[in-house]
């Protein structure tokens, strides 16, 4: 991943002056981030993995913008338009006058474009480009915040989808549409997905909320889930449907480890990126920590791309398998622990 090392380039080359205090709005974890930033870097990120990484690495790292103040504000894009804008907007408001503003992306995430949104915005920005990535700066003017920002930041806000019928925001997995994967494991639930049911990651609820929707008693149901505001967002969507069912939520990397025997179903839809590239270890990780957290005899159900090599992993960690079903380029396959 270059976005990080693009971001830092206009200090590393002196084009601009080292920041005193600066602040990283969806911070990434990332080897360019040398010793001597944790003292100036304060890292707002919502994704576990990240956050954990970063204070590990000795980084200040919160969920929301703390206190400055900032002389500089970066920005590292994604190809999310309107969670990036969304950035930028909060960006500009943590500033003081004169503050710095400073953008990367991958030149094939639309960074181009973004540049030219917020030169329309700002005015004239500064711009390089460099490890296949654009980058682009300004400062912080006088004035109250721009109409064009105030709708930035009300368009990467968590909303009720009128397309899906669930509240979800930009930059969550599938925020706009039903995924396909999860809703042919939806439409495939077993009556043998009941006790203690743990969704792992879970993003905005969808499963859990077609799981609720059954009617089926369940003893508590679990929401493992490393996006902070997705998470968020599934307490949106599930509570209404839980009834009597307990119900809690997990901000968790599921990769990191789950309570041992604790449950009697799994269902999942595991993430299988890391950034653009394909991760089949991703995706492999999440069945062996699936197997750790299932009592003996219980059930798994997971959703995966047809193409994606996960059956010599389910077999080495589970004592059954078999492929429920196929459809739209997905396969949904249940196994017991």
């Amino acid at each position: 991943m270059t976005t990080i090392k693009a971001l830092l380039y206009p200090f590393a080359t002196g084009m601009l002056a080292l920041p005193a205090q600066a602040l990283m709005l969806r911070a990434r974890a990332d080897a360019a981030l040398e010793a001597g930033w944790q003292t100036r870097l304060a890292c707002v990120t919502g994704f576990k993995p990240d956050h954990d990484a970063l204070a590990n690495a000795g980084f200040r790292v919160t969920q929301t913008v703390p206190d400055g103040p900032y002389d500089a504000a970066l920005c590292p894009l994604t190809k999310h338009k309107a969670d990036s804008l969304a950035a930028i907007a909060e960006a500009w408001a943590a500033l003081p006058v004169g503050g710095l503003l400073l953008a990367a992306g991958d030149n094939d995430t639309g960074a181009a474009s973004l540049q030219k949104d917020v030169a329309k915005a700002l005015g004239p920005v500064e711009s390089a480009s460099k490890f296949h990535a654009r980058i682009f700066w300004t400062r912080k003017q006088a004035g109250a915040m721009p109409d064009m920002l105030q709708s930035w930041l009300a368009g990467g806000r968590t909303r009720l989808v009128n397309e899906t019928g669930f509240h979800a925001g930009p930059g969550m997995h599938g925020w706009n549409k039903i995924d396909r994967g999860s809703k042919l494991l939806a439409d495939h639930l077993p009556g043998e997905v009941r006790g203690r049911v743990a969704d792992l990651g879970a993003g905005w609820g969808y499963l859990s909320s077609k799981l609720l929707k059954t009617g089926r008693h369940l003893k508590g149901l679990d929401l493992f889930e490393a996006d902070a505001a997705a998470l968020e967002a599934a307490k949106l969507n599930v509570e209404p449907l839980a009834g009597e069912t307990p119900l809690r939520f997990h901000w968790a990397d599921v990769t990191q480890g789950l309570p041992r025997q604790r449950y009697h179903s799994v269902i999942m839809n595991p993430p299988f990126h890391s950034g653009k590239a394909t991760d089949v270890e991703l995706g492999a990780a999440f069945i062996e920590k699936a197997a750790y957290c299932l009592e003996k005899g219980g059930l798994l159900l997971m959703v995966a791309n047809r193409q994606l090599p996960y059956e010599a992993v389910i077999d080495a960690h589970f004592k059954e398998r078999r492929l429920v079903a196929e459809a739209d380029g997905f396969k949904l396959i249940e196994a017991r622990a």
